[in-house]
């Protein structure tokens, strides 16, 4: 797509149709996202060079509901990247145990 056949934004003249802006958690001085839910989980694969040589890798990655926000905003996250969610990683991984977990990949 050309950007000549972009269009401007326009608010919507329906009321309610807007989403309010997201606020985020202050967790010790920094502004943090607070995890809804987990979606789902998955291992993905890629290639880090390590003394001159590619090497593959895998990593384990959950898809983040975050709190408060729409569902287009949901993002991949290590586990180290969900802070302190880690029940909402062991409520995910006991009803689904098909999903990959973190002991899956340690």
């Amino acid at each position: 797509m050309h950007v000549s056949l972009l269009e401007p934004y326009r608010a919507s003249a329906q009321g309610g149709r807007e989403e309010p802006p997201r606020v985020p958690e202050d967790i010790e001085g920094d502004l943090k996202w607070e995890v809804g839910r987990i979606v789902k989980s998955e291992i993905i694969n890629f290639p880090r060079k390590v003394r001159r040589r590619y090497k593959e890798f895998q990593e384990l990655r959950y898809f983040v509901k975050w709190k408060d926000c729409a569902e287009d905003e949901n993002i991949w996250e290590p586990p180290e990247g969900l802070g302190k969610a880690q029940e909402l990683v062991e409520e995910f991984n006991r009803p689904n145990p098909e999903m990959p977990a973190l002991a899956l990949v340690e």
